[in-house]
């Protein structure tokens, strides 16, 4: 009787780790062996690793990540690939994000440009920070659907708040004038907030970038903001899609 009222009043505390972890170990002679310093520290240790996989699912799951299952410890770093072991185990840190440090991943589709820009996300939503994905498409239409709704600043604003932004395969499609001045606006405020830095993708090196962006002094405001202070990782090879075919 004692134990399901101590149960019930974890539960009502949401120390949910705590009452399932006491649930599963109640009956096993070797936590009831414990003292009860270990016991407490046991059920300590679940509540802490409960509330960590909670948190990091509540951010992948508003990050809307293309790959959610995509880690730094997956990456693959043949040297033919151009990928630097050294680069991202300073990476996995999340300086980066913190000091505002973009990072743009150029190369011939396939490549993985993808999946690393993710991997990268996810390490962060692991840091316990927030992460937003989009492909240029999703957030030109985002956009244009906003402009037309009348809730483009909450738009903006969620886009401006995530610590970090991911644009994929920027380029696929030419922005149009309303969509680059909105990129800018957002590109802008986080760079006057150092709210935190962009993971852009692309097929295209930067330099093709202006031709892509609208407007030519929009397009130059944007890439001042972004292309200098950027960590630039060309992505080398075939594509892993057909080795994946062949495999």
């Amino acid at each position: 009787m004692m134990t399901q009222q101590t149960l019930s009043k974890l539960k009502e505390l949401k120390l949910l780790g705590m009452a399932d972890a006491l649930q599963a170990n109640l009956g096993q002679p070797a936590f009831r062996s414990l003292s009860f310093e270990e016991q407490i520290g046991i059920l300590v240790d679940s509540e802490v690793s409960s509330r960590e996989s909670r948190r990091l699912n509540r951010l992948l799951k508003v990050a809307k990540l293309r790959y959610p299952s995509a880690c730094l410890e997956d990456v693959d770093f043949r040297e033919s690939r151009g990928l630097e072991k050294g680069l991202f185990a300073v990476l996995t840190i999340c300086d980066w994000v913190r000091q505002c440090r973009h990072i743009i991943f150029t190369g011939a589709t396939g490549t993985g440009k993808s999946w690393v820009a993710c991997a990268l996300a996810v390490q962060g939503c692991r840091l316990g920070l927030s992460a937003i994905y989009r492909s240029s498409s999703q957030i030109a239409e985002e956009i244009i659907i906003a402009e037309a709704t009348g809730s483009l600043p909450q738009l903006k604003g969620r886009l401006v708040k995530a610590a970090i932004l991911v644009i994929d395969d920027l380029g696929l499609m030419p922005f149009d004038a309303l969509v680059a001045r909105t990129l800018f606006s957002i590109v802008d405020e986080r760079d006057r907030l150092r709210t935190g830095p962009l993971v852009i993708t692309s097929q295209y090196p930067t330099d093709n970038w202006y031709s892509l962006l609208g407007d030519p002094t929009v397009a130059d405001a944007i890439l001042d903001r972004i292309v200098h202070s950027a960590h630039h990782i060309h992505l080398n090879g075939d594509s892993m899609r057909k080795s994946r075919a062949k495999d």
